[in-house]
């Protein structure tokens, strides 16, 4: 075996955006490889067969980094394949193209397109969408335009693009560059009349929504705001029969960080943020028909309600959160691992995983768990959960563990003053010799809420 290589980083493999196949049979992910010529990731969607206990590669097109089930056999995706589309987009338009692939074989094909550049997108039958968009409040609308106008306008902007109007606070974002002025907008999209229907306004910005089970109705979480953005957030429900949009944010100052419905009832998490603004841990609240919410994490619940072990091994994103049955499913940082969790209605908690690592992201159906995982010294593999076992379904990053040597972090506490308690690790040389002198390396790293893997 030998010690890890500089470019080692250069062929590990990443997984994101587990998700049951709609009868539980199969799971699909997204495994991110580097292309180092390119500069850039190649993304393909894989399928992992529980039944057979096998995965294999669906899509081949190194462009797919999202996707949704259609039906059990079916995935949509979003992409880019011809040259014509590919051009529009390189000109600026609005434009998101969607390809339908079987899991039984054969090639993906194009079925529909939005002229919106379509961030999350769900299914309500098979000619009927709700999706989030971007929407650039100074940027021309192109629909109804002829294509001599509209290449008119584009080559407008295309003159325009060197120089940017702030107006509005935030006007950046970290990983998406200016907002300014822009939002996530909620939509209806039907396929036969390429009809677009937009739900909330041009200065609300979406920041999540979920479907309940009938797809009759839609929480959603928003910020509406000009010029200067709120700290805190709305609750929304969509009733789509009725295309009615109903606030139900049940207090104010209140920022929400996820709604989702479970079973007949609301449940969410969120903070009045009276202590420590926005780095103030979630409670977990459940909401009536009424609109009557109440508290049901216990008092002593003080955990952050994701995943915040930092590391640098890791692309793409990933759930830590879901409504299934009676159940909230939810992820806690405690220390130097996170865990995946579960609470019900009435306050119920049950720690799900008991090994340490990190849980980078999970999927359950049925309480049928699975998780996209770091274990022990391993890079992100695929693992199935069940009455506390942990079996690892994949070994894309196996040769990490089986060619090279590694070395294992050791613990370190101190205290500064009473009750204080600092926590550190040492990572000593593959090796290590206790009779030699090596030199050290002192990195601080920020704190308590991000730990580092």
């Amino acid at each position: 075996m030998e010690n890890l290589r500089l470019d080692d980083f250069t062929k590990y493999n990443f997984l994101s955006g587990l998700k049951y196949s709609p009868d539980g049979r199969k799971l699909a992910f997204v495994l991110h490889e580097m292309d180092i010529e390119e500069n850039k990731y190649l993304s393909n969607i894989y399928i992992y067969n529980m039944e057979r206990d096998k995965s294999y590669k669906l899509t081949s097109g190194n462009a797919e980094s999202s996707f949704l089930f259609k039906d059990e056999n079916t995935i949509l995706f979003p992409a880019l394949r011809s040259k014509k589309d590919k051009s529009r987009r390189e000109k600026e338009e609005d434009l998101t193209c969607y390809y339908e692939i079987s899991l039984l074989g054969g090639e993906a094909n194009k079925v529909f397109e939005i002229p919106l550049n379509v961030n999350k997108i769900e299914m309500l039958d098979e000619n009927n969408f709700i999706l989030t968009a971007l929407y650039d409040n100074n940027k021309p609308k192109l629909e109804g335009l002829s294509e001599e106008e509209k290449e008119k306008v584009l080559k407008e902007m295309e003159e325009e693009k060197d120089y940017q109007i702030l107006d509005e606070i935030p006007f950046w974002s970290n990983g998406q560059g200016f907002t300014n002025k822009k939002r996530n907008r909620l939509y209806l999209y039907n396929i036969d009349e390429k009809k677009l229907t937009p739900i909330t306004d041009e200065f609300t910005n979406v920041e999540s929504f979920k479907l309940n089970q009938d797809k009759s109705k839609v929480i959603l979480i928003a910020n509406s705001f000009i010029d200067k953005m709120h700290i805190k957030s709305d609750l929304y429900i969509y009733h789509i029969e009725e295309n009615i949009l109903d606030k139900i944010t049940h207090d104010d100052p209140f920022y929400y960080s996820y709604a989702d419905f479970l079973e007949d009832e609301i449940i969410f998490t969120g903070s009045h943020m009276e202590n420590y603004g926005l780095n103030e841990n979630d409670y977990i609240y459940i909401m009536d028909d009424k609109g009557n919410a109440k508290v049901i994490s216990p008092k002593d619940f003080d955990y952050s309600l994701w995943n915040s072990v930092g590391a640098d091994i890791r692309y793409g994103s990933n759930a830590t959160i879901k409504a299934d049955g009676k159940y909230l499913y939810f992820t806690t940082t405690e220390y130097n691992s996170s865990y995946i969790n579960r609470i019900d209605r009435t306050g119920n908690i049950e720690k799900m995983t008991i090994e340490k690592g990190s849980i980078d992201g999970f999927d359950v159906l049925d309480g049928k768990i699975v998780f996209i995982g770091l274990r022990r010294l391993k890079l992100q593999e695929l693992y199935r959960l069940d009455n506390y076992k942990e079996e690892q379904l994949t070994y894309f990053n196996q040769w990490v563990i089986e060619e090279r040597k590694t070395s294992t972090p050791e613990r370190l506490t101190f205290e500064t003053e009473e009750g204080i308690t600092i926590e550190g690790w040492v990572l000593k040389p593959v090796d290590f010799n206790e009779n030699k002198k090596y030199p050290g390396i002192l990195d601080i790293h920020g704190g308590p809420k991000t730990r580092l893997w």
